[in-house]
């Protein structure tokens, strides 16, 4: 009857609200269990008595602790809800030596821990690709910088194409996240989202033939100590031939182990690479005061490192105010002030030396690529 209406008692599965029901749900469920929920990010919940750290996305749980508090908290866990449990690692006999976790493989190994990418991505890339055949022949370096004669010519793929490219360019997209050694390839194919072209295609095919001969990429991460967190910035100012954008990347080293990398083209047009080498170097400071403040809701406080390989850069984070880069975006200078007042160091790489290279451009030779990696 139109002229009735219903009252919805329970969150419908995928709308927002349920989404935000679920949260409300396993909050209080961990809080009456408990644990604190970071401030930082509300995943994150700590148990402090119980020394029981607990990360969630989505329905997934993932918890470290000594093995009699895990005990308890999955009996716990099984009162409130159904559990599927994925395994447990740890140097026990009776422990699991090898779990996933959101698909990721992670081992446990006398050493330390391995984490790998979800194998099963490479193997759909390519065979959607149609590189998954024996002789298909595979290269070196993941992506090669187009000429200009190539750009000039270049055309849009047929609208029938559109849906495959972007599906495509999306799953390299998603594999990046775990593959340091794509994750600027991957996103110069994600420019082409909106409007695939034929020389997009084509460095998708060259990321599929470089993944042909490169399926496979485990992180080592052997057990150690760790006085800071290093971040470190790079710029390629200008890099892009059909826009004059630049490029910012970088990564977070904890000691020896990467937790983070990123490259991303810039949204404004830098009009020096100064400008350019200050917009990393500010993209760099935010993820590290940010993953500084996870850290902290995980009852770990680290001092942050800044590093870059622009003099430029340090000089303009050094000051206050725009001085003479009049062209500087405002919203920016918030770094100065950071800096200022301690809340992060910032200290000079070689540029031969910065790992953060790998994310800005492409990479010509493999000597090359195997030494950033």
């Amino acid at each position: 009857d139109s002229s009735q209406c219903g009252l919805l008692r329970r969150h419908m599965y995928g709308t927002r609200r349920a989404a935000e029901g679920w949260q409300d749900e396993y909050s209080g469920t961990m809080v009456s269990m408990g644990f604190t929920q970071g401030k930082a990010s509300a995943c994150v919940c700590m148990h402090s008595e119980r020394h029981i750290a607990v990360s969630v996305h989505g329905d997934d749980f993932t918890a470290t602790g000594p093995k009699c508090q895990l005990d308890w908290f999955e009996e716990r866990m099984r009162q409130h809800y159904e559990l599927t449990v994925g395994g447990r690692l740890g140097p026990g006999p009776g422990d699991d030596k090898e779990a996933t976790v959101l698909n990721r493989v992670i081992r446990w190994t006398g050493n330390g821990i391995e984490y790998e990418a979800d194998p099963r991505q490479v193997e759909r890339l390519l065979e959607e690709i149609e590189l998954s055949g024996e002789g298909v022949k595979g290269v070196v370096t993941p992506s090669q910088k187009p000429l200009q004669h190539q750009i000039d010519s270049e055309s849009e793929l047929p609208e029938s194409e559109h849906t495959r490219f972007r599906g495509l360019a999306a799953r390299s997209n998603y594999l990046a996240a775990d593959r340091v050694d794509i994750i600027y390839a991957a996103k110069e194919i994600c420019r082409f989202m909106a409007k695939p072209t034929d020389v997009a295609m084509a460095a998708l095919k060259r990321l599929g033939r470089y993944l042909k001969l490169n399926p496979r990429m485990v992180f080592e991460m052997p057990f150690q100590t760790c006085d800071a967190i290093n971040v470190y910035s790079d710029t390629d100012w200008a890099g892009c031939l059909r826009t004059r954008k630049s490029t910012s990347g970088g990564c977070v080293m904890l000691g020896t182990h990467l937790t983070k990398a990123w490259s991303a083209t810039q949204a404004s047009l830098a009009l020096s690479s100064g400008a350019a080498e200050f917009y990393g170097l500010v993209r760099a400071t935010g993820i590290g005061l940010g993953l500084q403040a996870l850290l902290r809701d995980g009852g770990i406080w680290l001092p942050l490192r800044v590093w870059t390989d622009s003099e430029a850069a340090m000089g303009t984070a050094g000051r206050q105010g725009l001085g003479k880069l009049r062209h500087l975006e405002c919203h920016s200078l918030w770094v100065q002030q950071r800096l200022r007042r301690k809340e992060f160091e910032l200290f000079k790489v070689l540029g031969t030396e910065n790992p953060a290279d790998l994310f800005t451009k492409h990479v010509e030779s493999s000597k090359k690529l195997e030494q950033l990696i």
